[in-house]
């Protein structure tokens, strides 16, 4: 399991421990590995993650040489912490996009930081009703919120100055839209990005033990780092999910394909091994009840046994859509953010006073994210934001750090911050489907596309199901005892939603899923938009399967604590 870190200051006092190190008005005590600590006299660095082309001895020569502007010399996927016991200071530095959450609470005289999202100092506060409003509606804790009162997610990009009266941010870095002009030939981009690329890659593979694994799909950007990587010379290995019959077009039979193109031993590893209760363990202790359920965390758990030391991932920002949304509602449905009605009736399982305060917090939050992005005139700028901004850091990330963390170390090189200063300087239509990244690996590696793009994920649970062939154990094991949750939704109301599942309930539903994504994809046609006008994109109820496994999780979570 990847390490975790945490750091409780309280207000000096004229006795404490020779362990603990002193700053200014704080007396300071680590829990971290000791692979994550580094000291010199009076300096102090404890990190999560890692730091690029840079080990933390020669962090903190940058440090002593630039002070509190060190930052902006270096990039990495990181939470870090510096004690500087000579100039009285603390300072938390997040990496650019917030890649390894750091959480802290300010309380009097105590200050604790956690990259643990449910440190003992954060569970034992209530719940923050728009943090459990946001998991509930949008599957995750959005906004820099948490579930716990008082305490928030430090903002990506910034140096923390932890003082007396409160955590002081300063941004080092900001993440702009795409907005350059057709000012260079497409060719001048696509060599520029092809160096940067290859940089990324190039800097993260430094030092690793081999082999690397990749999480591949059948899609482009998984393909595109497939070849990157083999380039460097280094062995790889990939895998990709199942679940279920293989289709020929799905993504598992596809990467096992290209696989084979670059030389790479693949495996594929069943997403889901039909065990609900344990799935939802794993999903409660190794994501804290924050993060977005994993549907594929059986997977990460076999990957785990295995001794996997290094992930790759294709996660991407370069991308926009063809179709730009001028409503500000589509845009976060787009990503599926969503406002508090999109409950509908499991808005009735809280009693009218949960209710009004869930939908009152979580609205003035909702409001509060479009506004900064309505700052945004153009719908194309909007729809990157909101990527950058929500869904990115606050679904995607945590996903990756809790589980596929939770195996191994996960490497990104598509959102090295290089490429991401890139991105701002080009024209917005070159990212409309990928097109610039798309056309540079296609020119690294002319055979990229030499076995074709699947079709399909080609693994589904029907997780309505699951929870029907699950109910009796879900009611003896999971409902049972006392849970802090239990003061916004009862165990009752729980029991209720679960007993009103079912099978024929189930198979409407998905066939008005199917139904749903056929009359999109002829909605959104050359075709369908000359006849019927634009595609609006439509806030999606959330179902009760959805639901349940959302509650479900979270609640166990708070059990599991208990024990």
């Amino acid at each position: 399991m990847r390490e975790n870190f945490s750091a409780i200051l309280t207000a000096r006092t004229a006795q404490f421990s020779d362990e603990a190190l002193t700053a200014g008005p704080w007396r300071v005590t680590l829990d971290a590995a000791p692979a994550s600590v580094h000291r010199q006299p009076g300096l102090t660095a404890v990190l999560k993650g890692q730091i690029y082309d840079l080990d933390l001895a020669g962090l903190l020569r940058l440090y002593r040489r630039h002070g509190p502007d060190f930052p902006r010399h270096f990039d990495g996927a990181f939470s870090l912490l510096i004690v500087d016991e000579a100039e009285g200071a603390v300072l938390a530095v997040t990496d650019r996009l917030g890649t390894h959450k750091l959480y802290a609470a300010h309380d009097g005289e105590r200050v604790t930081l956690s990259t643990l999202p449910d440190h003992p100092d954060f569970a034992r506060r209530p719940y923050h009703p728009a943090g459990l409003a946001s998991l509930l509606t949008s599957g995750a804790v959005l906004n820099h919120l948490s579930l716990y009162g008082g305490v928030q997610s430090l903002k990506a990009a910034g140096l923390h100055d932890v003082r007396p009266g409160g955590v002081h941010s300063h941004t080092y870095w900001r993440l702009l839209p795409p907005e350059g002009s057709q000012t260079r030939a497409e060719a001048d981009f696509r060599e520029e990005c092809a160096e940067l690329l290859q940089r990324a890659v190039r800097r993260r593979v430094e030092g690793l033990q081999e082999p690397l694994y990749l999480s591949l799909s059948g899609g482009h950007d998984s393909r595109g780092l497939l070849s990157l990587l083999a380039a460097t010379g280094r062995e790889v290995r990939t895998f990709s999910y199942f679940q279920g019959a293989r289709r020929a077009d799905g993504d598992a039979t596809v990467a096992h394909a290209l696989a084979a193109q670059y030389g790479a031993r693949h495996e594929q590893v069943q997403a889901y091994g039909g065990d609900l209760l344990a799935t939802l363990r794993r999903n409660a202790v190794w994501g804290h009840g924050a993060a977005k359920f994993c549907d594929e965390v059986d997977a990460w758990d076999t990957l785990n046994a295995q001794g996997v030391t290094d992930v790759f991932a294709g996660d991407v920002l370069h991308a926009l859509h063809h179709d730009a949304l001028p409503d500000m509602a589509e845009q976060f449905a787009r990503w599926e953010i969503s406002p508090f009605g999109s409950l509908g009736k499991l808005a009735t399982v809280f009693t009218p006073a949960v209710g009004r305060a869930l939908d009152e917090a979580w609205t003035a939050e909702f409001e509060r994210m479009s506004a900064e992005i309505a700052r945004y005139a153009d719908p194309r700028h909007q729809e990157f934001m909101v990527r950058a901004q929500q869904r990115v850091p606050h679904v995607l990330l945590p996903w990756r750090e809790r589980f596929a963390g939770h195996a191994a170390a996960v490497h990104m090189p598509y959102l090295d911050g290089a490429v991401l200063d890139f991105i701002h300087r080009l024209p917005p239509a070159m990212l409309v489907g990928k097109r610039l990244f798309n056309s540079t690996l296609r020119q690294l590696d002319p055979a990229l596309y030499r076995v074709p793009l699947a079709r399909s994920s080609g693994y589904v649970t029907n997780w309505h199901a699951e929870l029907i062939r699950h109910r009796e154990a879900i009611r003896e094991q999971l409902l049972s005892g006392t849970s802090q949750l239990d003061g916004w939704i009862e165990p009752q109301a729980i029991e209720a939603v679960l007993d009103g599942l079912s099978a024929q309930g189930g198979e409407r539903e998905r066939h008005r899923a199917q139904l749903r994504r056929m009359l999109g994809t002829i909605r959104r046609s050359q075709a369908g938009q000359k006849i019927f006008g634009r595609a609006r994109v439509r806030q999606q109820p959330v179902s009760p399967a959805t639901w349940l496994l959302r509650v479900l999780t979270l609640r166990l979570a708070d059990l599991e604590r208990q024990r």
